[in-house]
């Protein structure tokens, strides 16, 4: 199980629509039989069609997946296809630099004046591009 890394993550974003939050990123990589990129996470799992889809994830879920294991570190192969080799080592690059150059998704802060006098602050996200989605909690949603 890899490490607990929410603390990087806003914490409203994971508490405020069930939908949208999937969990932490347990495992990813590339499948051959598919050819598709699969991210694993704790409520299913997304299929990206390339590498450079996951410029639609929000910034902590990209820094995330630097940090996860790849399904290929098991055993020997490239952590992605020969052709993605560059491009994966240069978004390495970027999270390691907070991103300079590129850019995945920041998401837009929305303040809220409550009548308590308390700021509320909603993170309008766009839903990332994957091809697929599969849940592996009750198996009953597909997207």
């Amino acid at each position: 199980m890899p490490k607990e890394r929410k603390f990087i993550r806003p914490l409203q974003y994971f508490t405020h629509d069930a939908d949208i939050s999937w969990g932490n990123i347990l495992s990813w990589g590339y499948l051959e039989d598919l050819q598709v990129y699969a991210i694993r996470r704790e409520q299913g799992v997304q299929y990206f069609e390339f590498l450079s889809d996951i410029k639609t994830l929000p910034w902590w879920d990209v820094e995330e997946l630097v940090q996860t294991k790849n399904i290929k570190q098991f055993y020997y192969g490239l952590d992605v296809e020969q052709h993605d080799q560059h491009l994966w080592d240069y978004i390495k690059f970027q999270a390691k630099e907070r991103f300079p150059n590129w850019k995945p998704q920041f998401p837009k802060q929305i303040a809220t004046i409550l009548e308590s006098g308390k700021k509320d602050i909603t993170l309008d996200i766009k839903p990332p591009m994957f091809k697929k989605y599969a849940t592996t909690c009750n198996g009953t949603r597909l997207s």
